[in-house]
Formats: C-alpha cells, sequence, structure tokens
C-alpha cells in the first residue's frame, strides 16, 4: 500500500474516531436532557394537578375531578395519569396506547429512552384523598432524539467528506515531489534523466529532491562525457584533422565492405580528386594557406556530391575521393561540373590567382566483387586520361554495356514486381553460446531465367523506380505468411530493414504495420541504417519509439559508419545496434577502432542496449569483438543466409 493511502486511512481513521465520539457524546447530552424533560414535565403536571384536584376534593363526587383529569391529558403528552384512594385502588385512570410514528422500530429498540412516574398527594385540609401519579410519553422525546440523530449524521458525513477530501488533497500537493521523486528513481534506471524544476515548498522534500536532480546532473554528465569520449575516439581514429573528411584508414574499412559480396551492398560511383599544385602552394602562400585551401576544396565538394550514404575522404595529402552508393553516373558527373565550376570560389577568398587552380578529377563506376587496388588503379588512370585534358577537368572511364545493362534490369525488375518473383533469406545473429537473437531477412529475386539475384543486383533500379516503400511491404507479408504457415519454426524474431522511404511516409509506415499487426509483436522487429537515423524528423523517431511501445524491438543497422553525435542514442534508445562492417576488417589489428568499440560498447552497456557484431567470418574475429565486451554476432561463421520459407 502506498505511502499517499496509508496517510488518508490513517487521517480517515482518525477523523471518524473524532466525529463519532463528538456524536455519541452530542447524542448522550441531548438523551439526557431529554430524559430530565421528561421527569420535570411529570412532576410539574403531577404537582399542579394534584394541588388543582385537592381543591375540589369529594370522596362521594369524582366528576369534577374526572374532568379537570381529562382536560390536562388531552391537552398534554401522557401515557398515563391515574388518581388512586388512600388504599391504593384506582378512582379514576386514562392511558395513551398509541405506538410512535415517523420513527424506526429499531431505534426505538435501541435507544430506550426512561419516562419515570411522578406523583403527589391529594388532600383536602390536612386529610389525604388519594395519590395523583403521572407519566409523560416518551415519544415526543424519540421524535426529537430522532431529529437530532439524523440531523447530527447527515452534517458529520458532510463533515467527514469534505475532511477526507481536503485531507486527500493537501496530501497529494504534499506528497506529489514524492511521484515525482519515483518517477526520476525510475528514469534512472531506464538511463534517462529527469530533472524537478519546481522545488517543493516542505524543507524536507526540498532537500532530497535537491540531492536527486544533483545526482541526476551528475549522471547526465558521466553520460555526455563517455558520448563525447566515444566520438572523440571515433575522430581520432577515422577523420582527417585538416578536413573533417574520413581519413584513409575510414575509406579503406569502407570500401572494403562495399565492394564485399557478401554484404549485398549496393553497387555506385566513386570520383577522386587529385590537387595537382598543392606543394606549389604551400610554398608560395605557406602551409596555412594550403590546409585552408584543402579544406575550402572538400567543403565544396561535399556540397556538390551530396548523396545519400557517400563517404568523403582525404586519401593523402593530395587526393580527396568520394564515394556515391547506388547513384546513376549522369547524375555524378553533372554535380561534379558544377563542382568543377565553383572551385574558382576558393582562389577569390584565399587571394590567389585565378590560374593557380590545378585539379582533375577521375570517375569509375564500382559493384560489389571487386577489390580495393583495382579500384584505385582504376581512379589512377581516369586521372591520368583526366590530366591529358588540361587543367580542372574530369575524366570517367565507363564500364562497356553499362547503359544496356541498367536497361534490361530495369524490365526485369518490373516483370518481377509484377509477378511478385521475390523470396526472404534469413542470417541469424548469435550470443556465444549459440542462442539465435534474431534472424536478418534478406530479399532475393527470382530473375526470368528463375536465378535467385541478391538485392545489391537489383536494389539500386528499385530505388530509381521509386518502389523502395513496395519491397519493404512484401517483406513483412511475406514474413507474415511464414509466421502463419510454419509458426512451428519461429526460433527469434525476424528482423525486417526498413528504407528510408518508408521511415518518411506516414502511409508507407502505416502499410507495412498493416501486413503484420495480426501477429505477436515478439516475432517482429526492424532495423534502420544510422545515416537514416541522423536524417530523420520527428515523427520519424516518434515512429520507432512507439514501435517499442507496441512490442516490437528496433535496433540501428551500420552503427559507427557516420559522424554522428552519439547523444540520440539517450533519447531514441534502440532494442540493438549492429556494428557497421567495416570494423569487422580491422578489429584484430588496429587498436584505435578497438578502443573506439570499447568505448561505444560501454555506453550502450549502461544504455541496456545490446551490440551485434557484422561480417563475422573467423573466430579471431568473435574473440576481438568478445574481448571487448560485444556479445552477439553475426556473420558466416554462423553460416551463411539460408531460404526462409515462402509459399509463394
Amino acid at each position: 500500500m502506498s505511502l499517499s493511502k496509508q496517510m488518508i486511512l490513517f487521517i480517515a481513521g482518525m477523523l471518524m474516531i473524532l466525529l463519532v465520539g463528538t456524536f455519541i457524546l452530542n447524542f448522550n447530552n441531548t438523551k439526557t436532557f431529554l430524559e430530565h424533560q421528561l421527569v420535570s414535565h411529570s412532576q410539574d403536571t403531577a404537582t399542579s394537578l394534584g394541588l388543582s384536584l385537592s381543591s375540589v376534593a369529594d370522596g362521594e363526587d369524582t366528576s369534577s375531578m374526572e374532568t379537570m383529569i381529562n382536560a390536562v391529558f388531552d391537552r398534554g403528552y401522557y401515557s398515563m395519569i391515574a388518581l388512586y384512594d388512600v388504599d391504593g385502588k384506582v378512582i379514576y385512570e386514562r392511558t395513551n396506547s398509541d405506538s410512535i410514528r415517523g420513527i424506526p422500530n429499531w431505534f426505538i429498540h435501541l435507544i430506550r429512552i426512561k419516562a419515570p412516574m411522578a406523583q403527589s398527594l391529594v388532600q383536602t385540609g390536612w386529610i389525604p384523598v388519594g395519590k395523583l401519579k403521572v407519566e409523560s410519553h416518551p415519544g415526543y422525546a424519540y421524535i426529537e432524539l430522532w431529529k437530532t440523530t439524523l440531523t447530527l449524521t447527515i452534517w458529520f458525513v458532510i463533515a467527514a467528506v469534505l475532511a477526507i477530501a481536503l485531507a486527500i488533497y493537501a496530501l497529494r500537493v504534499m506528497l506529489n515531489p514524492l511521484k515525482k521523486l519515483e518517477q526520476q528513481a525510475e528514469a534512472i534506471v531506464k538511463k534517462e534523466y529527469l530533472l524537478q524544476e519546481d522545488l517543493p515548498n516542505t524543507t524536507e522534500f526540498k532537500q532530497v529532491v535537491s540531492a536527486m536532480n544533483t545526482m541526476v546532473h551528475k549522471m547526465k554528465d558521466v553520460f555526455d562525457r563517455d558520448a563525447k569520449m566515444s566520438e572523440k575516439l571515433q575522430k581520432i581514429a577515422y577523420q582527417d584533422s585538416v578536413t573533417g573528411l574520413s581519413n584513409r584508414l575510414h575509406f579503406e574499412m569502407n570500401i572494403d565492405s562495399l565492394i564485399d559480396p557478401k554484404s549485398e551492398a549496393l553497387p555506385g560511383a566513386m570520383a577522386l580528386v587529385r590537387i595537382q599544385n598543392l606543394k606549389d602552394i604551400n610554398d608560395e602562400f605557406g602551409y596555412p594557406i594550403g590546409d585552408k585551401f584543402v579544406k575550402l576544396l572538400s567543403a565544396k565538394l561535399i556540397q556538390h556530391l551530396n548523396f545519400k550514404q557517400m563517404l568523403n575522404a582525404r586519401l593523402n595529402g593530395t587526393e580527396l575521393i568520394s564515394v556515391m552508393p547506388n547513384c546513376r553516373i549522369e547524375i555524378v558527373i553533372k554535380q561534379t561540373e558544377a563542382f568543377l565550376t565553383s572551385v574558382n570560389d576558393i582562389l577569390s577568398e584565399l587571394n590567389m590567382p585565378e590560374d593557380y587552380l590545378n585539379i582533375n578529377i577521375g570517375i569509375i563506376h564500382y559493384e560489389p566483387g571487386q577489390t580495393r587496388g583495382a579500384l584505385l588503379t582504376n581512379l589512377d588512370i581516369a586521372v591520368t586520361e583526366a590530366v591529358q585534358k588540361g587543367r580542372n577537368t574530369y575524366c570517367y572511364t565507363a564500364n562497356e554495356d553499362e547503359h544496356t545493362d541498367e536497361q534490361i534490369w530495369h524490365d526485369i525488375i518490373e516483370r518481377a514486381i509484377k509477378d511478385n518473383r521475390f523470396v526472404l533469406f534469413q542470417q541469424g545473429a548469435y550470443s556465444a553460446t549459440r542462442q539465435v537473437h534474431s534472424s536478418e531477412l534478406l530479399i532475393r529475386m527470382k530473375d526470368d531465367n528463375g536465378e535467385l539475384q541478391s538485392a545489391g543486383f537489383f536494389m539500386p533500379t528499385v530505388i530509381r523506380l521509386h518502389r523502395e516503400s513496395e519491397i519493404d511491404r512484401l517483406v513483412a507479408e511475406l514474413a507474415a505468411s511464414f509466421i502463419t504457415s510454419c509458426p512451428h519454426q519461429i526460433v527469434s524474431r525476424l528482423s525486417i530493414n526498413l528504407s528510408g522511404a518508408t521511415l518518411e511516409s506516414a502511409k508507407e509506415r502505416e502499410g507495412l504495420l498493416e501486413h503484420i499487426k495480426m501477429h505477436d509483436p515478439k516475432h517482429f522487429s526492424f532495423e534502420v541504417a544510422e545515416d537514416l537515423i541522423s536524417d530523420s524528423n520527428s515523427q520519424t523517431r516518434d515512429f520507432l519509439k512507439n514501435l517499442s511501445k507496441q512490442g516490437y524491438e528496433f535496433g540501428i543497422d551500420n552503427f559507427g559508419s557516420q559522424f554522428t553525435k552519439l547523444a540520440f542514442l539517450q533519447d531514441l534508445r534502440p532494442d540493438f545496434i549492429k556494428l557497421d562492417m567495416s570494423f569487422t576488417n580491422v578489429i584484430e589489428k588496429d587498436e584505435q577502432t578497438r578502443s573506439y568499440v570499447a568505448s561505444v560498447v560501454d555506453m550502450c552497456t549502461s544504455l541496456d542496449i545490446l551490440i551485434i557484431a557484422m561480417g563475422i567470418e573467423s573466430d579471431a574475429q568473435r574473440q576481438a569483438f568478445e574481448a571487448l565486451g560485444v556479445t552477439t554476432f553475426q556473420g558466416y561463421l554462423y553460416g551463411a543466409p539460408k531460404p526462409l520459407f515462402s509459399p509463394q
């Protein structure tokens, strides 16, 4: 029982004791007063009537006495008036046998009012003639006592209700700080940091609330410090200090995961920017101006080659590179031309001669399955060809039949969507003891020959057709069909990846959930890429929070691939995060990566967020992550993606 209820019961009990005691005291006083009135009434009547009878007393003629007795009896409220002779024989008697009306019988039986009998002598001169006895009727006393009881009861009930209501209100006001303290404590358990802005007036409560606020401040400071430390370690490990772009290590980590055919990443474009005369700029204007030139050039690059999930890095002092997954080459070329036009603004800002700029750009197309070395070689060849064109030029080295291949895939996908030729594969995430946490759903498409193609082959065209939401709904529909058809095969949550198109549209979000709402939410979880979270609006974040409230789980995929502020984890509170696959390639040998992952593990552990390491292919990689506190793993070490049953 809560403290407020105990205090209310205590106050109500004490109030009832006070009211009942006051009621009984008033009741008894009224009863005693009425009994005294009955005694006085009887005695006064007996005395006055006795004197009157003495004046007309005649033993032979009692008619006058009877008349006087009748007159008194009829106008008064008496139970009995009797006249006795000296021998005790009744000369004349009047009695009232009427019952008491308007009063419950239980009240009469419960409350006994004594109506004593009064008497007086009737005499002629000094000679006694008889004795007069008078007894008042208690009905009047009962009526008055009943009215008093009703009045007292009504007023006491009103007083009790008002007093208890006031007590409840007062206690709620006084104990409200305790309720807020409870909410603060529960929030701390959830790693949320609530502050009580309005301090209570009660001194003791004010001291406790102030102490609690101080503790919350310190805990929030600790979390913020840990988040900033993780961000700092990430920047030290993967960010170029001059430009703010990724460094070569971060580029190599990411490109290796993007071209890994097992990662199911999308193909895209790459652009290498080479500053041909950076040494001349440093010699002529000094290294600070040279660094500023590179920084401004990097900003222009980000401004014009701005695509989703892109990576910009500085490979060395003179080379910048952009990796643009799922980008059409013609758009990249158009933006590159705009970039080359805009870089002249840098010369004006730095007061350099217009002919001092000398950069060349090489552009290529890449696909999963290629090697990093081959891609860099192709970029170098493209830059060399651009140099032959002169200053501030670009060169695109096209793949053969690229446009034809794209058009073919466009038609294939249109037919596949129309014929619903898609199936689901699954790959589980496991603990170190091989307990499955969840199974990520991977979509495959049957081409015209019936061969299965991974998402990396058809999703670029799906995105260009703006059909991502349709694919998301299809995945949800197939997953729901699996649960309906094979409930005995369900061993973990089925994890559905959400695209940006679905997240940005309330209609698409509701349409996707419509397919699975008839099933238990514990069968599903959702994954959202980190870059979609960092670019999301409040409605998207509210949607993800509501998923948790409905019983679904959601997590962040590709975590750590972006330079984002990690404080959003405290607000969003995902159930799990999946580390970007790029960490797996270097976790065994790069100490800075290990330090960053360890800091993320510490922060997520404090928030009760599960961390899943991705792309695990060897036991050495698993052990390296496990030594840092990671407990769940996904990758080919635990099995390749396998088909999920589908009725299609």
